[in-house]
């Protein structure tokens, strides 16, 4: 059976604790994959430690609200692109693409 530990927010009296990506995975729920490509594409906050990804507290909070997401006032789906009971347009010749592969002889 896997144990996994629960891991708690704490400030140490020193300084600030750092989370490893596992650890901040665990925390947010998230993959620490996601949290690793996020830090190298710089779209979250992190520390660079010994060229680790370690992720404070503070920077924890700053991911969940710049992910936060609100409700409108309206709910409206996303307009469609085509509507499907729309006819062809009249007159409009299909040609088929040329293929991307030639054929092999037989």
């Amino acid at each position: 059976m896997r144990r996994t530990r629960q891991i708690e927010p704490q400030v140490d009296g020193v300084g600030v604790r750092l989370y490893t990506p596992d650890e901040a995975a665990e925390l947010l729920r998230c993959k620490a994959s996601w949290l690793k490509e996020q830090a190298r594409l710089r779209r979250i906050p992190f520390t660079m430690v010994a060229g680790s990804y370690r992720f404070a507290l503070d920077h924890l909070t700053q991911i969940i609200e710049a992910n936060e997401h609100h409700p409108t006032d309206r709910q409206q789906p996303a307009p469609r692109r085509h509507k499907i009971d729309d006819p062809p347009a009249e007159g409009v010749q299909l040609r088929a693409r040329r293929p991307r592969r030639r054929l092999r002889a037989s």
